[in-house]
């Protein structure tokens, strides 16, 4: 209710369509997307039998049925409104009422504050190319944190992004599908090759070297997640069925350079834009982690 007091009359929002789960991306075979043998190699890409798949590209729709969504209601899946600038491009209407950014950020090169606004949901294990102060504001999060010396037991390749289509249908409902359209050319290294809960065979060993630490995070409680550290995050709702959170993303201190055909994160390096901070404080930029153990 009060999300649609806020907002200006007819507003619609850009969220994503997750599974009836809440996930919005997982590793799957290839071979459940059709034409997929006829997609062309990505650069980057090693074992082209996978997809890092997507639930459906974002969509957009109006505030009233995002609201409903967030009820458990309508006609729509659940429906999360998952950062990608969305304060500036649909939630505007909720600048003045989000905190600004935690004080403790303003040594670094800020660059937005998104929004995550949703029910259960679960992202899968990956990592940002920002500096991000996490704050929570209605319900919990739970994150499954892994530092930037496991990204070796976790990168296989890049994946390439297969997106689902929601596809609605007469009786106010809908499925999704995977289509031969849905192989994009968008191949990453920021996703884990594999579920950490249920890793295949290959990479149970792997799986088992991890340094996991499990953080739960509630309302005015901020959590820093530093450029390159490994996250899956599990939402916990309030009593009225919505999980709220803000991040303030900033430059990243640390950064990679690599180039698409590479398969593995390069090391990582200070970032140039911090040269000033690094005189400043008497770091020396021998202190980057050259073989990206961190």
């Amino acid at each position: 209710g009060t999300l649609s007091a806020l907002a200006p009359h007819g507003a619609s929002v850009r969220v994503a369509p997750l599974m009836a789960d809440g996930r919005d991306k997982w590793v799957e075979s290839s071979s459940l997307w059709p034409g997929s043998e006829t997609w062309e190699p990505l650069p980057g890409v090693i074992h082209h039998d996978r997809v890092l798949a997507v639930a459906a590209a974002r969509i957009e729709v109006s505030l009233a049925d995002f609201a409903a969504s967030l009820r458990g209601e309508g006609r729509l899946p659940p429906l999360y409104a998952d950062g990608a600038s969305n304060l500036e491009r649909s939630f505007d209407f909720l600048a003045q009422h989000v905190p600004q950014p935690p004080a403790v950020g303003q040594s670094l090169s800020f660059r937005r504050v998104d929004l995550w606004l949703g029910g259960r949901t679960l992202s899968t294990l990956h990592f940002d190319n920002y500096e991000n102060l996490f704050v929570q504001l209605v319900g919990h999060k739970e994150f499954v944190l892994c530092p930037p010396g496991d990204t070796s037991r976790l990168v296989d390749g890049r994946l390439r992004k297969a997106y689902a289509t929601w596809i609605a249908d007469d009786a106010g409902s809908g499925h999704f599908e995977r289509t031969e359209e849905g192989g994009s050319a968008e191949a990453v290294m920021n996703y884990a090759a594999y579920d950490i809960d249920g890793p295949p065979a290959k990479y149970a060993a792997a799986a088992a070297k991890l340094h996991r630490v499990i953080v739960r995070v509630g309302p005015g409680e901020v959590l820093y997640i530093p450029f390159g550290w490994w996250h899956q995050v599990r939402a916990v709702p309030a009593e009225n069925g919505l999980c709220a959170s803000a991040a303030a993303f900033y430059e990243p201190f640390f950064c990679r350079l690599q180039p698409k055909s590479m398969t593995c994160p390069g090391p990582l390096l200070v970032n140039p834009k911090y040269k000033e901070l690094c005189r400043r404080l008497k770091l020396d930029e021998s202190d980057s982690e050259g073989d990206g153990r961190a």
